[in-house]
Formats: structure tokens, sequence, C-alpha cells
């Protein structure tokens, strides 16, 4: 009988299609492991929650990831932990985003409605408004410079 490291070692003196074989599982596990990690840092990334890092993992592991992986993406949360503000929610929306407190205002609203800070800078070349978060007027190209 073969012990087990026979079993798992990988004779590159007798190519074969046992070795062949094993060589394709040691990569499948290889990549298997790989998803795992990513899995684990991308929970981490997206949410603080214990217990859902625990379930999304064993799904990945447990399941493997033909099965797990698909079902992970499918219940992970869609935004990450250092988003302040959903970025398709602000892309849509006619809405600007505070530079101070990462609020979402509304366009025309000159002020922050929660810190009061500008969102609305006029140009001291042309006399053009333009969001505050622009390093530059896009009309003369002059600095924002307070």
């Amino acid at each position: 009988m073969e012990s087990l490291v026979n079993i798992l070692w990988i004779n590159t003196t007798e190519w074969g299609p046992k070795n062949l074989t094993m060589t394709i599982i040691w990569i499948l596990v290889f990549f298997w492991i790989i998803i795992i990690i990513r899995t684990a840092k991308d929970i981490s990334a997206r949410t603080n929650n214990t217990f859902f890092h625990i379930i999304s993992i064993l799904f990945v592991t447990l399941l493997t990831p033909i099965i797990g992986l698909p079902l992970y993406l499918a219940i992970r949360p869609i935004w990450y932990k250092r988003d302040k503000i959903p970025r398709r929610d602000s892309c849509l929306s006619s809405s600007c985003m505070c530079q101070n407190c990462w609020t979402l205002n509304p366009k025309e609203y000159k002020n922050c409605i929660k810190c009061g800070s500008k969102l609305i800078v006029k140009c001291k070349e042309c006399d053009k408004e333009y969001p505050n978060e622009y390093h530059y007027c896009p009309s003369c190209w002059a600095p924002n410079i307070e």
C-alpha cells in the first residue's frame, strides 16, 4: 500500500496518466485556495460582520468554487466599507458629494446641508461657478485657490 506522501508526490521522472492527474488536482487545489483567500479579503473589505465573514468563507470552502463562489457573489454586500456613499446612487442622481463630511447634496445647493461647507465656488478669473472638488476652473483653467 502506498503511503500518503507517495500518492501526493508528483514523480517527474515517470510521466504518465497518474502524474498528469495529480498535476491537474494540484492546480485545482491551488486555485481553490487562492479563491478562498480572495473571498476572505473581499468580504473583509465589504463588512465588519463576523458571522457574514464565516458564512462567506465556508460557502466557498465547503461548496467548492463552482457552487460556492457564485453563491457568495450573489449574497455579498454591494458596497465597500470605505465607500461613504453608494457610487451608483451619486452617479445616477443629480447630486454632488461634500468633500468635508461626504454627505450627498442636491447639485443646485451652494453649501452642504450637514456641515455648511462650500459646494460651489466662483472663479476669480471668469466669475463662473463650478464644484469645489475641482482643482481648476473648467472654463478658464484658473486654479481653485482660496
